[in-house]
């Protein structure tokens, strides 16, 4: 198992987003759900995406079901609940993404085995820093708002790595 990411996860349009080394951008990976009652973080996180996004960095939104089933499940409903939590979110989403269970995506069984046992998401809005050479970097629980100054201070500090 390799100690940096190179995975890809498909997007709410169809596309896809590759996440990992090769990809030279910090990514926050979020497990969203739009029914969730963290889901009003879905600003804060478009705020700290608008703020860095010219210097190489984006939140990737990972659609899930895997707690409480607070998600929709047509990624045409996902985005338009996205949209009436949030009136702008610019950056990328997935479709319905597992994060634990057997249908885990490869992302998170890999970020699993990057951190210890509280590392890993007990519910949707866990954050997952991931470097410039795809490492991980650290994570953030649910309750972390995404603009707290120890989310800005790790992001910046990934963004200053070369």
């Amino acid at each position: 198992m390799s100690n940096h990411a190179n995975f890809s996860f498909t997007l709410l349009d169809g596309t896809t987003f590759d996440l990992g080394s090769g990809v030279a951008q910090v990514v926050l990976v979020v497990n969203t759900a739009s029914r969730c009652g963290f889901a009003r973080q879905f600003d804060a996180l478009q705020k700290l995406h608008d703020r860095y996004h010219a210097q190489g960095f984006t939140v990737l939104g990972v659609s899930s079901q895997s707690f409480g089933k607070q998600e929709v499940d047509m990624a045409c409903d996902i985005a338009a609940a996205i949209k009436n939590k949030c009136s702008s979110v610019t950056f990328p989403i997935t479709q319905l993404t597992a994060v634990r269970g057997k249908a885990i995506h490869p992302f998170y069984a890999w970020a699993a085995t990057q951190v210890s046992i509280w590392g890993r998401p007990k519910w949707n809005f866990h954050k997952y820093l991931i470097g410039k050479n795809g490492e991980c970097i650290t994570w953030f629980s649910s309750a972390t708002d995404p603009l707290a100054p120890k989310v800005i201070e790790a992001v910046e500090a990934a963004l200053g790595q070369d």
